[in-house]
């Protein structure tokens, strides 16, 4: 079986989604993906859906439609910051190392729709 979190990222950086709608799962911009890309899914729809339940991505969802629709950043920037919110601290950053990239990705997410505009 295939990982599940790596085969949801993987349909995320085509610029496609898989979500959750009600029971059903919906796969957004199919056109995106590679050919097999949607038997694929379908194949293993029973563990993607349990993943997109999870607490896990429920914390991820959230966190990333806040800093898309709060920080009004692009979608791709709030889903890679979230990713980095959830994630556990790589063993070979410090703790103040993480402390301060996270930081700093926060700050150039808040100022990027100023400087756009």
């Amino acid at each position: 079986m295939a990982n599940i979190a790596d085969l949801v990222d993987r349909v995320r950086s085509f610029g496609a989604n898989i979500v959750l709608d009600g029971n059903t799962l919906r796969i957004v911009n199919k056109q995106k993906l590679p050919t097999g890309a949607s038997a694929f899914i379908a194949k293993n729809g029973k563990a993607i859906a349990e993943y997109l339940r999870s607490d896990q991505n429920i914390d991820f969802e959230e966190r990333a439609a806040i800093v898309e629709f709060d920080g009004k950043a692009p979608r791709e920037w709030a889903e890679q910051f979230s990713r980095f919110l959830t994630m556990t601290k790589p063993a070979s950053a410090s703790e103040i190392d993480w402390s301060w990239f996270l930081t700093t990705c926060g700050h150039m997410i808040d100022e990027a729709p100023r400087a756009a505009a």
